[in-house]
């Protein structure tokens, strides 16, 4: 029986909810409070991705999602995404960071089946062979993961939300929900409220309670004049994590940060940010970036359900609570929302 359903957030996750339930042939409005894919939709790494680092922390199914819906998209838009070569560099062949990769990198195809994009390699850069990173880096681990168009692929989104007659409702806040199906005096049959960081406040505000917590983790990238053919992954100045550096736009994007924030509405860039990145790139650079090679940047802040662990190692998983009419989701990310639709669409 086609239900009328509302959806309150219009980011990837709202997005994609909604275009798998009007498939399913329900009546959908998406509220947004600004534009559709506006807010941390729009500022991720641009990658479609299991994600290789989550393997660090076991979190195998959650790669293994990742992985499944990366294929997704890469299959079903063709395009505005793609395959890219992402490359490790090492000092030495004889290291345990290198031991790792190569282990990380092998789980990571394993776990990818037959929706693996390539196979995976070890080389060394010929002497004579020019590189921009430091003499010491000649050796190399790399893999395939995909990356989009962000913009592009969200205009087709867009379009084929209203192809299928979903009622899209920018600019619109919602103030008032509840359990029972109302938004904003306008009933429904069933509501699906996918806000990102912002799902506890907005469920409190309405006197509900929420079963997560979430920890606002900002993320921050920079846009840096310097062109690239692929990409890189590298470890950061402070070892713990990894830095990106990949093709855009005919530029390079170096990204991300992992920064603790009080509020998803604090997602502007800091000082220690942007030098981080900078002196995180720089440590393998021949020739070092500078302020006045950064074009452009921006921050979003991640919906990361808190764990009882290091913020550093929490899982970009999901979570969907559920009262009565009212369905909440927590955590996930761009690449990993058809997973949540089709979650959604068998809970309703």
């Amino acid at each position: 029986m086609p239900k009328k359903i509302g959806i309150i957030g219009g980011g990837i996750t709202g997005l994609i909810v909604g275009i798998f339930l009007a498939k399913e042939g329900h009546k959908v409005s998406i509220y947004e409070k600004n534009s559709l894919l506006s807010q941390t939709s729009s500022k991720t790494t641009k990658l479609l991705h299991g994600g290789l680092r989550y393997l660090e922390n076991f979190h195998f199914n959650e790669v293994k999602n990742g992985l499944n819906d990366r294929s997704w998209w890469l299959e079903n838009f063709p395009k505005h995404t793609t395959k890219l070569k992402i490359s490790i560099p090492f000092k030495s062949f004889l290291s345990f960071a290198l031991f790792k990769s190569f282990v990380g990198i092998k789980l990571y195809g394993i776990l990818a089946g037959s929706k693996n994009l390539g196979s995976d390699n070890f080389y060394t850069l010929p002497k004579d062979e020019e590189s921009s990173l430091k003499n010491e880096y000649k050796t190399f681990l790399s893999f395939f993961d995909g990356t989009m168009d962000d913009v592009s692929l969200g205009n087709e989104l867009i379009q084929s939300a209203k192809d299928l007659k979903i009622d899209l409702l920018e600019n619109t806040e919602v103030t008032n929900f509840d359990r029972h199906g109302m938004i904003n005096g306008w009933k429904f049959d069933k509501i699906i409220l996918a806000v990102g960081p912002w799902s506890k406040i907005l469920l409190e505000q309405n006197n509900i309670e929420s079963e997560r917590d979430i920890d606002f983790i900002k993320g921050s990238h920079l846009i840096v004049d310097r062109q690239t053919d692929s990409g890189l992954m590298f470890s950061s100045i402070c070892k713990s994590r990894y830095i990106f550096a990949l093709p855009y736009m005919g530029r390079t994007l170096l990204g991300t940060t992992e920064e603790k924030v009080k509020h998803p509405d604090l997602a502007e860039i800091s000082k220690n940010e942007i030098n981080y990145l900078i002196d995180s790139y720089n440590q393998i650079l021949k020739k070092p970036i500078m302020i006045s090679d950064i074009i452009g940047s921006y921050s979003g802040v991640r919906p990361l359900i808190k764990s009882n662990y290091n913020y550093h190692k929490s899982s970009r998983d999901f979570f969907i609570q559920k009262n009565k009419s009212l369905f909440t989701i927590f955590g996930g990310k761009w690449t990993t929302s058809p997973s949540i639709a089709r979650k959604i669409v068998t809970m309703i």
